[in-house]
């Protein structure tokens, strides 16, 4: 079996995947998340995981929700580099 390696278009959770020498089949078994749920976020089908589920992967490759999300979605969340929660209003106005 060829080992695999990264490339420019995969989703940061196959990059984990790679960097941590494990299957999808051995994440699906180990975190509870279907096989077909992890290949469908491969494929980008889903746009937006169940967060129970990506939160088991999260535990599973030993790292944050954040860093398993598309690089697109954290720049729709942030602006500024402010974390949106950082950027509501103060009580003074």
């Amino acid at each position: 079996m060829r080992k695999a390696t990264i490339e420019g278009n995969m989703t940061p959770i196959d990059r984990k995947l790679v960097e941590s020498g494990m299957t999808r089949a051995t994440l699906a078994r180990e975190s509870g998340v279907p096989l077909r749920t992890l290949e469908n976020w491969a494929k980008r089908t889903i746009k937006s995981p169940n967060v129970y589920q990506f939160y088991r992967v999260a535990k599973v490759l030993g790292c944050s929700m954040e860093d398993l999300l598309e690089p697109e979605l954290l720049e729709d969340g942030q602006q500024d580099g402010k974390a949106p929660e950082a950027q509501q209003e103060s009580p003074e106005g």
